[in-house]
């Protein structure tokens, strides 16, 4: 990509955008500079990746590409102002702290700015899972290519109405949750029954990764492959009656539609 970002916060999210843009080649080292305050946050960042960490990257910000703005929602409004005189109309302004709106940066940076609300990938680590990203009007498709390069370093970007960001938020940052607590549930089943922690963990893990596999590939709907495996009498067609009797369908729509309900209370 060879184009110049800059961070404006060098914490763990930062940090986690900065390693997908580096592991996967899509930026260089000297690509990269980070306006952190933390002087001992500097010198890790510098160390660790090899990137420019300053307390003062006004300079760097000016010759910016982009801009990521990666500090808490309520510095937000300081950062935007700092920018302001700095960036210019062809910079784009990225946001990726929770709650903060388009207009919210607009009107502290200018509306005349290309602005970038994301919510960030949670599951960056593996290289799968979504980032979300808003456009305002001054973006061209340039600049939203730009942005999913930046945000394919971290798994997959889809682009979505700044009104679903609450229900993003709720479905998509959340949702690694339950599946842990399934792949958790079903480890101690597996003990339970006989396994030693390690194979029910890892037999777990596998039919876990392979089930999206195969939905991925298939593009078929889950109820159908569970069809294909209900035998008459067998043993799947059994466990699928108690999980029906337990309500398990109904808990784990219930538990979404109270995250939802969570994060509209915030504002």
């Amino acid at each position: 990509m060879s184009k110049k970002i800059v961070f404006c916060g060098g914490g763990n999210m930062a940090e986690g955008i900065m390693r997908g843009l580096l592991q996967n080649g899509v930026n260089h080292p000297e690509d990269i500079t980070v306006n952190e305050l933390v002087p001992n946050r500097c010198e890790y960042l510098t160390k660790t990746y090899g990137v420019t960490a300053t307390r003062d990257a006004e300079a760097l910000i000016k010759e910016a590409h982009m801009v990521i703005i990666a500090v808490n929602p309520p510095q937000v409004p300081t950062v935007a102002k700092m920018l302001k005189p700095l960036i210019s109309k062809k910079t784009i302004i990225m946001s990726i702290a929770a709650g903060v709106t388009i207009s919210s940066v607009e009107n502290i940076a200018g509306s005349d700015k290309k602005v970038v609300r994301v919510m960030p990938n949670t599951l960056n680590q593996s290289g799968d899972g979504y980032s979300a990203a808003s456009f305002n009007e001054n973006c061209t498709e340039q600049d939203q290519a730009l942005v999913d390069e930046v945000l394919n370093a971290l798994g997959q970007v889809m682009h979505i109405r700044e009104e679903m960001f609450n229900t993003f938020t709720a479905f998509s940052n959340v949702g690694p949750m339950w599946l842990y607590k399934m792949t958790e549930a079903l480890i101690d089943a597996g003990v339970y029954i006989g396994f030693s922690r390690t194979d029910a963990r890892n037999i777990a893990i596998k039919n876990m990764a392979g089930v999206a596999g195969v939905l991925e590939i298939t593009g078929e709907h889950p109820a159908v492959k569970v069809d294909q495996m209900t035998s008459p009498g067998g043993t799947t067609i059994e466990g699928l009656r108690v999980l029906q009797e337990e309500g398990f369908s109904t808990a784990i729509m219930k538990s979404v539609i109270a995250s939802f309900e969570k994060v509209n209370a915030f504002e």
